[in-house]
C-alpha cells in the first residue's frame, strides 16, 4: 500500500490495501480508478460499509436481474418511475410490491459486496484514500467483517498467473501464524480454509496441502493466498 494516501494498483494491491486499512481502523473513502471507471469504497473503522461505482455492470438493476429477484418488465417500469421522480430504484420496487424491504436490504448488501469484490480483479489503475469522507445517510450498509470480505474477494479472482505469483512452487512451505485463531473467530471461513489451517499446524509444502485438501488445486491456491493476506498463514 505504501506510506502515502495514494498509489498505483498492481496485482496484490487491493487485498493488501484493504487489510492494512482494516488493521489501521481507517475511516474514509477509498477511491479506485481504472480505464475511465471509478469505484468508491466507504470505510468505517476499517470495514467497508458502502460502495458506489460508475461501471454500469455494478448497478442495482443488473444485480437484481442476475439474482432473479425481479422480472425485466417490472425493473424497466420501476426504472422509468425512478428516473422521472428522482427516487431510488429500490424504493420504487418496494412501493410497487415487487420486492420486500428485507429482499431490498439483501440485494443492496450483495451489490455493495460485489462492487468491492470486483475491484480485486483490477491489476492496474490508481487508488486514493480520502480520510473522513463518508456518505451522508445510507439506510442500508454492508455487514461483513473486513477479513471475510478480503477472503471473498480473493476467492473470486480468476487469474492463475496472479495466484501463482503468491503461492510459489510445490516445495513452498507454509504454517499457521499466531493470528490464525483470531481470523477463524472473525471471518466466515469455508470448511476447506479451516482444513488448511488445521493441517498447517505443522509446516507443510504446497504439494502436501493440495494432496490433502479434496478440492480443485487452483481453488486451494486461492484459499492459501487469502489466508496469507489476512495473516492466518505464513511461508515457513
Amino acid at each position: 500500500m505504501g506510506d502515502g494516501l495514494r498509489g498505483e494498483i498492481h496485482s496484490q494491491t487491493i487485498p493488501e490495501c484493504l487489510f492494512k486499512l482494516h488493521v489501521n481502523a481507517e475511516t474514509g473513502r477509498l477511491v479506485l480508478s481504472r480505464a475511465g471507471f471509478k469505484k468508491s469504497l466507504y470505510l468505517q473503522s476499517g470495514a467497508v460499509m458502502f460502495a458506489v461505482s460508475t461501471d454500469r455492470d455494478d448497478r442495482l438493476l443488473q444485480c437484481l436481474l442476475r439474482w432473479d429477484h425481479v422480472s425485466l418488465p417490472q425493473l424497466l417500469k420501476a426504472l422509468e418511475i425512478s428516473l422521472r421522480t428522482r427516487r431510488r430504484l429500490g424504493e420504487v420496487l418496494v412501493e410497487g410490491g415487487h420486492l420486500t424491504h428485507e429482499d431490498l436490504v439483501a440485494a443492496v448488501q450483495n451489490q455493495i459486496k460485489d462492487i468491492a469484490c470486483s475491484a480485486f480483479q483490477w491489476t492496474d489503475g490508481t487508488w486514493e484514500l480520502e480520510r473522513g469522507m463518508l456518505p451522508g445517510s445510507e439506510d442500508i450498509i454492508l455487514r461483513c467483517h473486513p477479513l471475510e470480505l478480503i477472503l471473498e474477494g480473493i476467492r473470486r479472482i480468476g487469474s492463475w498467473a496472479r495466484v501463482q505469483e503468491i503461492v510459489g512452487g510445490l516445495n513452498t512451505e507454509y504454517r499457521v501464524t499466531n493470528k490464525a485463531r483470531d481470523v477463524c473467530s472473525k471471518a466466515n471461513l469455508l470448511p476447506a480454509e479451516r482444513q488448511i489451517i488445521d493441517y498447517c499446524q505443522e509446516t507443510r509444502t504446497l504439494e502436501e496441502i493440495c494432496d490433502k485438501i479434496p478440492l480443485n488445486d487452483f481453488v486451494i491456491c486461492k484459499f492459501i493466498w487469502g489466508l496469507l493476506v489476512v495473516n492466518a498463514l505464513m511461508m515457513a
